[in-house]
């Protein structure tokens, strides 16, 4: 259970660390994601638009690299 949880940690960790995560814009007007959830056991909310964007030319140069080693 600990192993799970510090591996699910730093995946989340080393996506925010490269990427920019933020409301998706379309035709230049921001689209407010809706707070809307499944009605099921196990509640989750329901796909959204988003805008994930590299934060930098070094981060990109990053998730290159990573790709290599696979």
């Amino acid at each position: 259970m600990h192993l799970a949880d510090a591996s699910v940690f730093v995946s989340c960790v080393m996506s925010l660390a490269v990427f920019d995560i933020g409301k998706c814009v379309k035709n230049e007007m921001v689209i407010e994601p809706v707070n809307d959830r499944t009605s099921a056991t196990i509640s989750r909310p329901k796909p959204f638009k988003c805008s994930i964007k590299p934060r930098s030319p070094r981060a990109i140069a990053l998730i290159q690299s990573s790709d290599e080693h696979l």
